[in-house]
């Protein structure tokens, strides 16, 4: 699982999904169960449906609670890394 495509196109993964949620919390939001495990069933699914070495799925899911603060600062989405 990555937040972050561009390290992670760097480091060569030879599978990964795409999530966009702030570090973290990969899975989703604090508490809410059910988003979490859907999300778990769906990267299990697309890591073990990604046929071709390096490839990747981008998961639908998106932060639905306020942004997280960072440094004073909230992180918005493309600023997860």
């Amino acid at each position: 699982m990555s937040n972050n495509p561009a390290a992670t196109a760097r480091v060569r993964a030879p599978r990964w999904v795409r999530v966009r949620f702030p570090r973290g919390a990969m899975f989703g939001e604090p508490g809410h169960r059910a988003k979490q495990l859907a999300v778990l069933r769906d990267t299990l699914a697309a890591l073990a449906a990604i046929a071709e070495p390096g490839g990747s799925v981008d998961l639908p899911y998106r932060w639905e609670a306020p942004p997280v603060q960072w440094r004073g600062r909230p992180l918005r989405e493309g600023s997860y890394s």
